[in-house]
Protein backbone atom coordinates (compact mmCIF):
# COMPACT_ATOMS: atom_id res chain seq x y z
CA UNK A 1 0.00 0.00 0.00
CA UNK A 2 3.17 2.08 0.32
CA UNK A 3 4.13 4.96 -2.68
CA UNK A 4 7.25 6.30 -0.81
CA UNK A 5 10.35 7.10 -3.21
CA UNK A 6 8.69 5.83 -6.64
CA UNK A 7 9.36 7.97 -9.99
CA UNK A 8 8.80 6.99 -13.23
CA UNK A 9 11.79 8.92 -15.77
CA UNK A 10 14.72 6.40 -14.60
CA UNK A 11 17.55 8.57 -15.82
CA UNK A 12 16.93 11.30 -13.80
CA UNK A 13 17.54 10.96 -10.08
CA UNK A 14 14.61 10.66 -7.57
CA UNK A 15 12.85 13.80 -6.47
CA UNK A 16 14.51 16.09 -9.63
CA UNK A 17 14.61 19.26 -9.26
CA UNK A 18 12.27 19.54 -12.31
CA UNK A 19 9.60 17.39 -10.46
CA UNK A 20 9.47 19.17 -7.28
CA UNK A 21 6.83 21.04 -5.82
CA UNK A 22 6.44 21.14 -2.51
CA UNK A 23 3.40 22.88 -0.55
CA UNK A 24 5.27 26.43 0.21
CA UNK A 25 6.29 26.22 -3.87
CA UNK A 26 2.64 26.37 -5.14
CA UNK A 27 -0.92 28.23 -3.92
CA UNK A 28 -3.18 25.02 -3.77
CA UNK A 29 -6.44 25.49 -5.75
CA UNK A 30 -9.62 24.20 -5.48
CA UNK A 31 -11.49 23.63 -8.86
CA UNK A 32 -15.01 23.25 -9.44
CA UNK A 33 -14.30 21.71 -13.23
CA UNK A 34 -11.26 20.56 -16.01
CA UNK A 35 -9.74 23.28 -17.37
CA UNK A 36 -7.79 23.40 -20.63
CA UNK A 37 -4.38 22.36 -20.65
CA UNK A 38 -1.92 25.38 -20.73
CA UNK A 39 1.31 22.65 -20.56
CA UNK A 40 4.66 22.06 -23.11
CA UNK A 41 3.12 21.16 -26.57
CA UNK A 42 2.14 17.45 -26.72
CA UNK A 43 3.85 14.96 -28.81
CA UNK A 44 1.94 13.95 -32.09
CA UNK A 45 -0.53 10.57 -31.16
CA UNK A 46 1.54 7.53 -31.73
CA UNK A 47 -0.10 4.89 -33.96
CA UNK A 48 1.17 1.49 -32.06
CA UNK A 49 1.83 -1.31 -34.41
CA UNK A 50 0.32 -4.63 -33.95
CA UNK A 51 3.19 -7.28 -33.38
CA UNK A 52 3.45 -10.63 -34.27
CA UNK A 53 3.68 -13.24 -32.29
CA UNK A 54 6.96 -14.46 -30.54
CA UNK A 55 7.82 -17.65 -31.16
CA UNK A 56 9.24 -19.76 -28.70
CA UNK A 57 12.35 -20.55 -30.49
CA UNK A 58 15.69 -18.80 -29.65
CA UNK A 59 17.36 -16.04 -31.98
CA UNK A 60 19.61 -16.49 -34.14
CA UNK A 61 23.24 -18.04 -33.26
CA UNK A 62 24.90 -14.91 -34.42
CA UNK A 63 22.92 -12.11 -32.61
CA UNK A 64 22.76 -14.29 -28.87
CA UNK A 65 26.54 -14.29 -29.32
CA UNK A 66 26.56 -10.29 -29.64
CA UNK A 67 23.69 -10.27 -26.86
CA UNK A 68 25.55 -12.48 -24.22
CA UNK A 69 28.59 -10.36 -25.57
CA UNK A 70 26.55 -6.64 -24.75
CA UNK A 71 25.09 -8.02 -21.86
CA UNK A 72 28.75 -8.83 -19.74
CA UNK A 73 29.66 -5.52 -21.01
CA UNK A 74 26.62 -3.74 -19.35
CA UNK A 75 26.90 -5.53 -16.49
CA UNK A 76 30.79 -4.48 -16.14
CA UNK A 77 29.88 -0.63 -16.96
CA UNK A 78 26.32 -0.44 -14.78
CA UNK A 79 28.42 -1.97 -12.26
CA UNK A 80 24.97 -3.93 -11.27
CA UNK A 81 25.00 -6.30 -8.45
CA UNK A 82 22.30 -7.85 -10.46
CA UNK A 83 21.09 -7.55 -13.98
CA UNK A 84 17.98 -9.36 -15.79
CA UNK A 85 17.58 -8.23 -19.66
CA UNK A 86 15.40 -9.56 -22.61
CA UNK A 87 14.99 -9.30 -26.44
CA UNK A 88 11.87 -10.59 -27.95
CA UNK A 89 12.09 -10.29 -31.92
CA UNK A 90 8.25 -10.73 -33.10
CA UNK A 91 7.96 -13.41 -35.79
CA UNK A 92 11.36 -14.34 -34.99
CA UNK A 93 12.15 -15.13 -31.81
CA UNK A 94 13.43 -14.32 -27.74
CA UNK A 95 16.53 -14.20 -25.73
CA UNK A 96 16.71 -13.49 -22.25
CA UNK A 97 19.54 -13.50 -19.33
CA UNK A 98 19.75 -12.89 -15.64
CA UNK A 99 23.12 -12.77 -13.49
CA UNK A 100 21.97 -11.76 -10.22
CA UNK A 101 25.73 -12.87 -8.05
CA UNK A 102 25.01 -14.33 -4.61
CA UNK A 103 21.44 -12.51 -4.81
CA UNK A 104 17.82 -13.96 -5.52
CA UNK A 105 16.72 -13.79 -9.56
CA UNK A 106 14.10 -11.94 -9.77
CA UNK A 107 14.35 -7.80 -9.95
CA UNK A 108 12.54 -4.81 -9.16
CA UNK A 109 10.34 -3.07 -11.70
CA UNK A 110 9.57 0.47 -9.92
CA UNK A 111 7.22 2.23 -11.90
CA UNK A 112 7.42 0.44 -14.71
CA UNK A 113 5.12 -1.85 -13.63
CA UNK A 114 2.38 1.01 -13.68
CA UNK A 115 1.79 -0.28 -16.99
CA UNK A 116 0.17 -3.07 -15.58
CA UNK A 117 -2.05 -1.63 -13.36
CA UNK A 118 -3.19 0.80 -16.15
CA UNK A 119 -4.01 -2.19 -18.32
CA UNK A 120 -6.17 -3.82 -15.38
CA UNK A 121 -8.61 -0.41 -15.49
CA UNK A 122 -8.50 -0.08 -18.81
CA UNK A 123 -9.93 -4.59 -18.76
CA UNK A 124 -12.78 -2.68 -17.06
CA UNK A 125 -13.75 -0.18 -18.84
CA UNK A 126 -13.87 -2.12 -21.66
CA UNK A 127 -16.20 -4.25 -19.87
CA UNK A 128 -18.47 -1.75 -18.89
CA UNK A 129 -17.62 -1.43 -15.24
CA UNK A 130 -16.20 1.93 -14.87
CA UNK A 131 -15.56 5.05 -17.46
CA UNK A 132 -12.72 7.14 -18.10
CA UNK A 133 -14.11 10.38 -16.82
CA UNK A 134 -15.94 9.05 -13.50
CA UNK A 135 -14.45 11.13 -11.22
CA UNK A 136 -12.20 9.51 -7.92
CA UNK A 137 -15.10 10.64 -6.14
CA UNK A 138 -17.33 8.13 -6.99
CA UNK A 139 -14.29 5.17 -5.71
CA UNK A 140 -12.45 6.73 -2.73
CA UNK A 141 -13.42 10.13 -0.64
CA UNK A 142 -11.12 12.54 0.26
CA UNK A 143 -8.88 13.72 -2.80
CA UNK A 144 -8.53 17.31 -3.45
CA UNK A 145 -10.85 18.48 -6.43
CA UNK A 146 -12.08 14.62 -6.33
CA UNK A 147 -15.39 15.53 -7.88
CA UNK A 148 -13.74 16.56 -11.20
CA UNK A 149 -10.25 14.73 -10.97
CA UNK A 150 -11.04 11.41 -13.33
CA UNK A 151 -9.79 8.18 -13.68
CA UNK A 152 -8.28 9.29 -17.12
CA UNK A 153 -6.40 12.43 -15.56
CA UNK A 154 -4.81 9.76 -12.44
CA UNK A 155 -3.99 7.42 -15.46
CA UNK A 156 -2.18 9.95 -16.91
CA UNK A 157 -0.81 12.40 -14.43
CA UNK A 158 -3.16 15.46 -15.24
CA UNK A 159 -4.93 15.23 -12.15
CA UNK A 160 -2.99 17.91 -10.66
CA UNK A 161 -2.62 16.37 -7.23
CA UNK A 162 0.70 16.51 -4.97
CA UNK A 163 2.36 12.98 -5.26
CA UNK A 164 2.79 11.94 -0.87
CA UNK A 165 6.57 10.49 -1.57
CA UNK A 166 7.03 14.31 -2.12
CA UNK A 167 6.40 14.88 1.21
CA UNK A 168 9.83 15.99 3.04
CA UNK A 169 8.31 14.40 6.47
CA UNK A 170 6.80 11.19 5.15
CA UNK A 171 10.57 10.48 3.50
CA UNK A 172 12.20 10.82 6.34
CA UNK A 173 9.88 8.41 8.34
CA UNK A 174 11.66 5.50 5.27
CA UNK A 175 8.30 3.46 5.55
CA UNK A 176 5.84 2.16 3.84
CA UNK A 177 2.03 4.27 3.84
CA UNK A 178 -1.20 3.46 3.81
CA UNK A 179 -3.51 5.03 1.71
CA UNK A 180 -5.15 6.89 3.88
CA UNK A 181 -2.27 8.09 5.36
CA UNK A 182 -1.54 9.19 1.94
CA UNK A 183 -4.76 11.26 1.74
CA UNK A 184 -3.95 13.01 4.35
CA UNK A 185 -0.66 14.03 3.36
CA UNK A 186 -2.28 15.66 -0.37
CA UNK A 187 -5.31 16.76 1.59
CA UNK A 188 -2.90 19.12 3.66
CA UNK A 189 -0.48 20.03 0.03
CA UNK A 190 -3.49 20.31 -1.62
CA UNK A 191 -4.02 20.37 -5.56
CA UNK A 192 -1.06 22.56 -7.59
CA UNK A 193 -3.38 22.66 -10.99
CA UNK A 194 -7.21 22.18 -11.75
CA UNK A 195 -7.38 18.76 -13.70
CA UNK A 196 -6.20 18.82 -16.96
CA UNK A 197 -4.29 22.16 -17.15
CA UNK A 198 -0.66 20.79 -16.52
CA UNK A 199 1.05 16.94 -16.41
CA UNK A 200 2.99 16.74 -13.54
CA UNK A 201 3.77 12.76 -11.82
CA UNK A 202 2.03 11.70 -8.90
CA UNK A 203 2.77 8.23 -7.33
CA UNK A 204 -0.48 9.05 -4.90
CA UNK A 205 -2.60 8.68 -8.57
CA UNK A 206 -1.61 5.21 -8.83
CA UNK A 207 -2.38 4.17 -5.61
CA UNK A 208 -5.82 5.69 -5.90
CA UNK A 209 -6.08 3.30 -9.12
CA UNK A 210 -5.10 0.78 -7.33
CA UNK A 211 -8.01 1.14 -4.82
CA UNK A 212 -10.62 1.87 -7.86
CA UNK A 213 -9.85 -1.75 -8.73
CA UNK A 214 -9.98 -3.61 -5.58
CA UNK A 215 -13.59 -1.11 -5.30
CA UNK A 216 -14.90 -2.57 -9.22
CA UNK A 217 -13.03 -5.86 -9.44
CA UNK A 218 -13.97 -7.14 -5.76
CA UNK A 219 -10.57 -8.29 -5.32
CA UNK A 220 -7.04 -6.59 -4.19
CA UNK A 221 -5.45 -4.83 -7.16
CA UNK A 222 -2.34 -7.40 -7.11
CA UNK A 223 -5.06 -10.32 -7.23
CA UNK A 224 -6.43 -8.78 -10.28
CA UNK A 225 -3.30 -8.09 -11.79
CA UNK A 226 -2.67 -11.92 -11.55
CA UNK A 227 -6.09 -13.00 -12.40
CA UNK A 228 -6.57 -11.02 -15.40
CA UNK A 229 -2.53 -10.55 -16.98
CA UNK A 230 0.01 -12.92 -15.17
CA UNK A 231 -2.00 -16.04 -15.26
CA UNK A 232 -3.66 -15.86 -18.82
CA UNK A 233 -0.04 -15.06 -20.12
CA UNK A 234 1.41 -17.86 -18.29
CA UNK A 235 4.17 -16.02 -16.83
CA UNK A 236 6.12 -17.93 -14.61
CA UNK A 237 8.07 -15.29 -12.03
CA UNK A 238 6.08 -11.93 -12.89
CA UNK A 239 4.21 -10.70 -9.56
CA UNK A 240 2.47 -8.00 -7.38
CA UNK A 241 4.06 -7.30 -4.40
CA UNK A 242 1.15 -7.17 -1.43
CA UNK A 243 1.97 -5.07 1.69
CA UNK A 244 4.28 -6.69 4.15
CA UNK A 245 5.99 -8.84 1.56
CA UNK A 246 9.39 -9.19 2.43
CA UNK A 247 10.70 -9.59 -1.40
CA UNK A 248 12.95 -12.11 -0.14
CA UNK A 249 12.84 -13.91 -3.55
CA UNK A 250 14.11 -10.20 -5.28
CA UNK A 251 17.74 -9.02 -5.55
CA UNK A 252 18.21 -6.20 -2.45
CA UNK A 253 18.14 -3.08 -3.74
CA UNK A 254 21.59 -1.22 -2.99
CA UNK A 255 22.77 2.38 -3.86
CA UNK A 256 26.14 4.91 -2.88
CA UNK A 257 23.71 7.94 -3.04
CA UNK A 258 20.42 7.45 -0.96
CA UNK A 259 19.13 4.49 1.41
CA UNK A 260 16.77 1.81 -0.83
CA UNK A 261 13.36 1.98 -0.41
CA UNK A 262 11.94 -1.98 0.34
CA UNK A 263 10.56 -2.59 -3.38
CA UNK A 264 6.76 -3.58 -1.38
CA UNK A 265 6.50 -0.36 -0.27
CA UNK A 266 5.74 1.23 -3.50
CA UNK A 267 2.08 -0.56 -3.43
CA UNK A 268 0.13 0.40 -6.95
CA UNK A 269 2.57 3.01 -7.88
CA UNK A 270 5.32 0.19 -8.91
CA UNK A 271 4.33 -3.07 -7.90
CA UNK A 272 6.13 -5.42 -10.48
CA UNK A 273 8.62 -8.29 -9.21
CA UNK A 274 9.53 -10.50 -12.24
CA UNK A 275 12.23 -11.36 -14.81
CA UNK A 276 12.85 -9.58 -17.77
CA UNK A 277 11.65 -11.93 -20.23
CA UNK A 278 8.38 -11.73 -18.51
CA UNK A 279 7.86 -8.30 -18.45
CA UNK A 280 8.76 -8.28 -21.94
CA UNK A 281 6.11 -10.58 -22.83
CA UNK A 282 3.45 -8.31 -21.17
CA UNK A 283 4.77 -5.89 -23.12
CA UNK A 284 4.45 -8.30 -26.51
CA UNK A 285 0.54 -9.11 -25.40
CA UNK A 286 -0.49 -5.39 -25.14
CA UNK A 287 0.78 -4.95 -28.63
CA UNK A 288 -0.04 -8.26 -29.86
CA UNK A 289 -3.77 -7.48 -28.78
CA UNK A 290 -3.90 -10.37 -26.46
CA UNK A 291 -4.80 -7.94 -23.35
CA UNK A 292 -6.56 -4.70 -24.49
CA UNK A 293 -8.64 -4.23 -27.70
CA UNK A 294 -6.64 -2.26 -30.89
CA UNK A 295 -8.99 1.30 -30.66
CA UNK A 296 -7.52 1.09 -26.28
CA UNK A 297 -4.22 0.44 -26.99
CA UNK A 298 -4.28 2.88 -29.48
CA UNK A 299 -5.91 5.62 -27.14
CA UNK A 300 -3.22 4.95 -24.56
CA UNK A 301 -0.42 6.62 -26.78
CA UNK A 302 -2.88 9.29 -28.56
CA UNK A 303 -2.36 12.12 -26.13
CA UNK A 304 1.25 12.57 -24.89
CA UNK A 305 2.22 15.19 -22.39
CA UNK A 306 5.78 16.05 -21.87
CA UNK A 307 7.13 15.00 -18.62
CA UNK A 308 10.28 16.09 -17.17
CA UNK A 309 13.28 15.88 -19.30
CA UNK A 310 12.91 16.90 -23.47
CA UNK A 311 12.03 13.60 -25.19
CA UNK A 312 9.88 11.36 -22.58
CA UNK A 313 6.03 11.60 -23.28
CA UNK A 314 2.94 10.07 -20.72
CA UNK A 315 0.02 8.51 -22.10
CA UNK A 316 -2.48 6.34 -20.39
CA UNK A 317 -0.05 4.66 -17.83
CA UNK A 318 2.63 4.37 -20.61
CA UNK A 319 5.70 6.36 -22.17
CA UNK A 320 6.82 7.57 -25.92
CA UNK A 321 10.41 7.84 -25.37
CA UNK A 322 12.53 9.67 -27.79
CA UNK A 323 16.33 8.14 -27.81
CA UNK A 324 19.06 10.06 -29.60
CA UNK A 325 21.08 7.88 -32.34
CA UNK A 326 24.64 9.17 -33.17
CA UNK A 327 23.34 10.37 -36.65
CA UNK A 328 21.35 13.05 -34.63
CA UNK A 329 18.10 11.08 -35.13
CA UNK A 330 15.96 9.62 -32.53
CA UNK A 331 14.64 6.17 -31.90
CA UNK A 332 10.98 6.11 -30.98
CA UNK A 333 10.08 3.84 -28.03
CA UNK A 334 6.93 2.90 -26.45
CA UNK A 335 7.30 1.59 -22.95
CA UNK A 336 8.18 2.57 -19.56
CA UNK A 337 11.07 3.70 -17.42
CA UNK A 338 11.24 2.72 -13.67
CA UNK A 339 13.65 3.97 -10.82
CA UNK A 340 14.12 4.05 -7.45
CA UNK A 341 17.80 4.35 -5.28
CA UNK A 342 19.11 1.39 -5.93
CA UNK A 343 16.92 -0.04 -9.04
CA UNK A 344 16.52 1.40 -12.64
CA UNK A 345 14.36 -0.41 -15.42
CA UNK A 346 12.88 0.24 -18.40
CA UNK A 347 10.56 -1.70 -21.10
CA UNK A 348 9.85 -0.87 -24.16
CA UNK A 349 8.86 -1.38 -27.94
CA UNK A 350 11.24 0.08 -30.29
CA UNK A 351 9.76 1.08 -33.23
CA UNK A 352 13.12 1.47 -35.77
CA UNK A 353 14.48 -2.35 -34.42
CA UNK A 354 10.82 -3.67 -34.45
CA UNK A 355 12.23 -5.11 -30.97
CA UNK A 356 10.94 -5.22 -27.56
CA UNK A 357 13.67 -5.05 -24.79
CA UNK A 358 13.57 -5.12 -20.98
CA UNK A 359 16.35 -4.24 -18.61
CA UNK A 360 16.00 -4.25 -14.79
CA UNK A 361 19.46 -3.94 -12.42
CA UNK A 362 20.14 -3.50 -8.74
CA UNK A 363 22.46 -0.63 -8.50
CA UNK A 364 23.27 3.11 -9.43
CA UNK A 365 23.68 2.42 -12.90
CA UNK A 366 21.51 2.95 -15.94
CA UNK A 367 18.79 0.35 -17.13
CA UNK A 368 18.23 2.52 -20.45
CA UNK A 369 21.46 2.85 -21.54
CA UNK A 370 21.82 -1.12 -21.02
CA UNK A 371 18.61 -1.47 -23.25
CA UNK A 372 20.59 0.72 -25.73
CA UNK A 373 22.50 -1.24 -26.24
CA UNK A 374 21.04 -4.61 -26.35
CA UNK A 375 18.88 -2.83 -29.57
CA UNK A 376 22.24 -2.06 -31.45
CA UNK A 377 23.03 -6.37 -31.32
CA UNK A 378 19.75 -6.82 -33.04
CA UNK A 379 20.34 -4.93 -36.32
CA UNK A 380 22.64 -6.11 -38.76
CA UNK A 381 26.49 -5.35 -38.51
CA UNK A 382 26.08 -3.55 -41.44
CA UNK A 383 23.55 -1.46 -39.91
CA UNK A 384 26.02 0.09 -37.46
CA UNK A 385 28.56 0.93 -39.58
Amino acid sequence: MGRGWILGLAMLPVLAASAEAWAEDYKPVVCKSAVTYAGAPLHAPVGPPVLAQIPKAALDPAMVARLEAAFAQAKTATKAPALTAAVLVPGKGAWERTDSGDQPPLLFWASAGKTLVAVVVLQLVEADKLKLEDPISKYVAGVPNGDVVTIRDLLVHTGGLFSANEDLKARAEHRAHTLDEDLKIIARHGAFSCPGERWRYSNTGYALLGKVIETVDGRSWQDAVDARIVKPLGLKSLRMLAEGDRAEDVARLVSAKEAPMQPAWAGAAGPAVGSAGDMARVWAALLGGKLLKQDTVTTMFARLYPMFDSGSFYGLGVMAIEVPDPDGSKSLWLGHLGGAPGANAVVAYSVKDGAIVAAALTGDGSATATANLLLKQVRAPSQER
